[in-house]
């Protein structure tokens, strides 16, 4: 096999992840994943050998996503459709609670800086191949990033927003990340 068939192969499950945050939906995000490889299969000629690989299919990716988005003019999907397995391990009901505390605050820090968010801290790239994905500058990828971990802190801690709403539990009042976790754990003891 070649060298650009190895690497290509090798990301898939990064870019898969990525995939998956940019259209919340499984079978979306395997169309995407799907067209991206073959958009890249077919360009790989236009690929530079010595440039950087990870970047440029990830800039696939986004690409085909707005493309996407423009064919079809849909509006987003709910994060509650998204399966709970993608995003939390089965077992540990401390862990199940912050990972959907963590996803609804996701969803609350605008589009661009949860872009940033997701290129970097969950896929690793850094800021120069986040810069290159969006097309932007490091110092707007570091100002975003910024501002993203900023108001996820925000939430996750139980600090206001600008509406004066923060991230809720089930029952819909308002509890620190810490505060929930000790909820979960007396409830689990109380079982």
């Amino acid at each position: 096999m070649s060298e650009f068939h190895n690497n290509l192969v090798s990301l898939l499950p990064q870019l898969r992840g990525y995939a998956m945050t940019l259209t919340r939906d499984r079978a979306a995000c395997d169309d995407l994943l799907q067209e991206a490889a073959l958009k890249a299969w077919r360009a790989q000629s236009q690929f530079i050998e010595g440039t950087n690989f990870k970047a440029w299919m990830y800039c696939i990716v986004r690409n085909e996503y707005i493309s996407t988005l423009r064919r079809r003019k849909n509006g987003s999907v709910s994060i509650d459709q998204v399966p709970e397995e993608l995003f939390s391990r089965e077992g540990d009901q401390d862990f199940k609670v912050m990972a959907k505390e963590v996803m609804t605050a996701m969803q609350l820090v605008s589009p661009e800086q949860r872009e940033v968010l997701v290129l970097i801290c969950m896929n690793g790239l850094s800021y120069e191949e986040a810069a290159q994905v969006i097309k932007c500058t490091i110092g707007t990828v570091k100002s975003r990033l910024w501002r993203a971990r900023e108001q996820m802190q925000k939430l996750l801690l139980g600090d206001e927003r600008d509406d004066g709403k923060s991230v809720s539990d089930q029952s819909g009042s308002s509890k620190s990340r810490r505060q929930v976790s000790t909820d979960a754990g007396m409830e689990q003891s109380l079982i």
